[in-house]
């Protein structure tokens, strides 16, 4: 059956298509049941002919032999019809996709799209782009194309409806293009175009994300002046902003606000309370709100359940953050890598390192390709217990399993040969690392390393490479220098760098102290 099917795929690609249809025929006649793909081949020839009609005919044959039309077939059909202008029999075959349980992908509404758009209906076009956008990603081609087509409304007179500027604005805030998005939203409150929910989540969402928290808050407040009932999306976006920007009492305050607007708030907005909290600090009222979610008979999700099993083991309570991975399992939801990379960083901390060996051979086993954050993590944990043999093992298997290490990595990995006292290993890892392409960020540990060899030379050196850098010293580094010049009674040495300190406002006499 492969090798016909091949047969009759390079017949119609040779321009035979008709000597194809009539092979094909021949064989159905003798009891031959065809493969989709050898009947898709014809459908397709036959719609880019024009004859859509027996095309539609051919579909019914198959049936009854029972290989029945997919997505494939369908888009065939939808384009045949679009090139006719048919293009309610078009739709009708989107419906008819539907009802049989046949889903449709990006090259259905693709060819919809372009349907329209060629017939001169570009409002209908842009309705299909927003069905478009709520299934898929959209992407730079999809976007300056809908761009293009939005000029050409204005060109020609064509008012832009609500589906218009709500398709576009959710397509740039979801590519992240989120200026183009702002600008059209500015463009839409010179019309008499209300936006609606969509565009206002899509607006404060991307506001939030780049941090613009007053400027979102005031497009809140206009949805609301205009008599649109907030969601609980807008408002996670809110709440989620303003933890992400440190403010928790705004925070707060914006979650309080969504329960006396009557927002239906669902375990994203929880999530975003509770992962906000957990990452500031407040574990303790992070678990009220867990309290509040249960009263509801609100499930954790796996994003809540990541969140509060990081905090135990940033309190160093092991014990309830793997009491909480149990919960986790016990309510049918399984660990990912970034829950079981939650669990490798605490026990690594915490010098659990034998037992966070078998949870990253456990991340291994159940995700050949883990990612670069477990083995980062693991990384600096056998670094800083003085396992570097085995990290450089570590070292190597990320290297072939594709994932490139990046600055994090090195800096662990020199940051223990310094602690060794491996000064010749730590240069040679540093120019290696600079080869690489990745900026070094291990400057104390370098100076630590050489200034505790007694190599204030070389000391001096890296530090000076960091003022070429434009990376500012801190205490710990004038301290160490200071430590090593007085050993040496380079009291000449220390008087220049304690005169520097003064100059940036860092006072000496701290350093003084911390010398001892």
């Amino acid at each position: 059956m492969k090798a016909l099917d091949h047969f009759l795929h390079r017949l119609i690609k040779s321009n035979c298509g008709d000597l194809a249809i009539k092979v094909l025929f021949c064989l159905i006649g003798r009891g031959f049941r065809p493969h989709i793909s050898s009947c898709n081949a014809v459908v397709s020839h036959l719609c880019k002919l024009g004859h859509v009609a027996y095309s539609e005919q051919f579909v019914k044959l198959m049936m009854r032999l029972r290989c029945y039309p997919d997505v494939f077939t369908y888009n065939s059909l939808i384009d045949g019809n679009c090139r006719l202008g048919k293009l309610k029999c078009a739709c009708s075959l989107l419906r008819r996709m539907r009802t049989v349980g046949c889903s449709f992908d990006r090259v259905t509404l693709n060819t919809l799209i372009n349907g329209y758009c060629k017939n001169g209906l570009l409002r209908e076009a842009f309705a299909f782009l927003g069905l478009m956008w709520k299934c898929y990603r959209p992407n730079v081609i999809t976007l300056d194309d809908a761009y293009d087509v939005f000029d050409v409304m204005t060109m020609e007179g064509i008012s832009p409806n609500l589906v218009t500027f709500t398709c576009l604005i959710d397509g740039y805030c979801k590519d992240d293009r989120f200026d183009a998005a702002f600008d059209l939203f500015e463009d839409m409150s010179k019309t008499s175009v209300i936006p609606n929910i969509v565009v206002y989540s899509a607006v404060v969402d991307g506001l939030c994300k780049k941090g613009l928290l007053e400027r979102a808050a005031d497009v809140f407040e206009k949805m609301l002046a205009n008599g649109v009932q907030p969601n609980t999306f807008i408002l996670t976006s809110l709440v989620d902003g303003f933890f992400k920007k440190d403010k928790v009492d705004a925070g707060l305050k914006w979650f309080d606000r969504g329960i006396k607007e009557g927002i239906e708030l669902d375990v994203a907005a929880y999530g975003a309370v509770v992962c906000g909290l957990c990452a500031h600090g407040k574990l303790e009222k992070a678990l009220e709100f867990i309290g509040e979610m249960k009263k509801r008979r609100m499930r954790s999700d796996r994003i809540i359940f990541t969140a509060l099993i990081d905090a135990y083991m940033k309190q160093g309570n092991l014990k309830f953050a793997f009491d909480v991975q149990e919960d986790m399992v016990a309510s049918g939801i399984e660990p990912d890598i970034v829950t079981l990379s939650a669990l490798i960083d605490g026990l690594c901390k915490h010098g659990q390192l034998d037992e966070a060996r078998q949870w990253f051979h456990k991340v291994k086993s159940l995700y050949p390709s883990a990612n670069k954050i477990s083995y980062t993590i693991f990384m600096d944990g056998l670094c800083k217990e003085g396992h570097l043999k085995e990290a450089e093992l570590i070292f190597k298997e990320m290297v072939e399993n594709g994932i490139v290490p990046d600055k994090f990595v090195y800096t662990s990995w020199i940051a223990g040969l310094c602690r060794q006292g491996n000064v010749v290993e730590a240069f040679k890892l540093k120019n290696t690392m600079t080869q690489q392409g990745c900026e070094p960020d291990l400057f104390t540990s370098l100076v630590w390393c050489l200034a505790k060899k007694g190599l204030m030379v070389e000391a001096k050196q890296v530090f000076d490479d960091m003022l070429h850098r434009g990376i500012k010293p801190d205490r710990v580094v004038y301290t160490v220098l200071i430590e090593g010049y007085l050993k040496q009674e380079d009291f000449a040495a220390v008087s220049i760098l304690q005169e520097e300190m003064r100059n940036i406002k860092m006072l000496p006499g701290a350093v003084k102290d911390a010398c001892g």
